[in-house]
């Protein structure tokens, strides 16, 4: 049976929640990683920061209201940038769900499933000791098959 201590990662990229997003970005291009753990001055996971809550804090900024496009305000002109001045915890996803290290991979892809998350955190006794993506799972479940590989000869 495949633990998540297994799959997790130990190395993981984590921020405080006053982080402004760009930094965020900039965190998640360094490190190769499509998310981010948020964390709180105890060490404690409070939310995650993925591509898709970036791509929601982007489209929230985008959608001005009615009334500045009508008397076309400047004020909403320059919204892209606007993003970056956002914080991690303005946009991260404060769904936080744990597993223990010791938990089958079965049970974290229920997890996957069932909280509709990217990342979960891998706590023992407390602590952050790593995380599990989900695409590092599918790529861990389906690579030891031979599924688009050339066959051997």
């Amino acid at each position: 049976m495949l633990l998540v201590g297994e799959l997790m990662r130990q190395e993981i990229a984590t921020v405080r929640p006053d982080t402004p997003v760009r930094r965020v970005v900039e965190v998640m291009t360094d490190t190769g990683v499509e998310g981010v753990l948020v964390v709180d001055g105890r060490g404690r996971v409070i939310g995650s920061v993925g591509d898709e809550q970036l791509l929601a804090g982007l489209y929230a900024r985008r959608n001005r209201p009615w009334w500045w496009q009508l008397s076309g305000d400047d004020e909403a002109a320059g919204t892209d940038e606007r993003l970056f001045t956002l914080t991690a915890a303005e946009v991260m996803l404060r769904r936080v769900v744990t597993v223990d290290p010791v938990a089958s991979a079965t049970s974290a892809i229920r997890l996957f499933d069932e909280y509709a998350v990217n990342v979960i955190p891998v706590v023992e006794r407390g602590t952050l000791v790593g995380a599990v993506f989900r695409g590092d799972l599918i790529k861990r479940l389906l690579l030891p098959h031979p599924f688009g590989r050339p066959a051997e000869t």
